[in-house]
């Protein structure tokens, strides 16, 4: 087989021979072929467009609900007023977890005043009782009591108050990481 028989049976192969075809009508088709172009289509600009309408949309209800409820002033709650509790010296032993489950009172606060018997304090954060953004501790004569808190002005304190009293024997004191330990099982959460 030489290369004019080979040629010959590919072109008799060939499914898009161009042999059926009249003269005129070959050159109109290879020149249409030629002469058309084509345009890209866009498909980012839909997408865009549908992408700015749900904007704007969300743009719109957000706007209308956004001042439906205007925030309301909450008044502050009322101060916490608690005693120092008196009593007779004795031993304390060291204090425990289980000790703080009737102690319905307990937060962390910093002294902001002391005016004669009355200690004022700002509550940072509440372990176990009201709202309150303040407490008032009125101290009873303490010559007698044993590991009773000796506040400070600026000091920070961890205290837990039982019946309106203050606790003693190590249950309220200056904030250590000791104590804040034990509040903080005491009062989970």
């Amino acid at each position: 087989m030489n290369d004019n028989e080979l040629l010959a049976r590919l072109k008799a192969a060939d499914p898009a021979s161009l042999r059926g075809a009249p003269e005129p009508d070959l050159d109109r088709l290879l020149e249409k072929t030629m002469a058309t172009t084509t345009t890209t289509r866009r498909r980012w600009i839909p997408a865009a467009a549908a992408a700015a309408v749900v904007i704007a949309a969300g743009g719109v209800v957000w706007g209308v609900n956004a001042n439906d409820n205007p925030p309301i002033a909450v008044p502050p709650a009322p101060t916490v007023k608690l005693t120092m509790a008196g009593g007779a010296a004795g031993k304390c032993r060291a204090p425990e977890v289980a000790d703080f489950k009737d102690l319905k009172v307990a937060f962390e606060g910093q002294v902001t005043a002391i005016k004669g018997d009355l200690v004022t304090l700002k509550v940072a954060h509440w372990y176990s009782g009201g709202p309150a953004e303040s407490v008032e501790v009125e101290s009873k004569p303490l010559e007698v009591v044993l590991y009773h808190v000796d506040f400070t002005v600026g000091g920070s304190y961890l205290v837990s108050a039982a019946n309106g009293q203050v606790s003693i024997c190590g249950h309220s004191g200056p904030s250590d990481p000791e104590l804040r330990k034990l509040f903080e099982a005491a009062y989970p959460g």
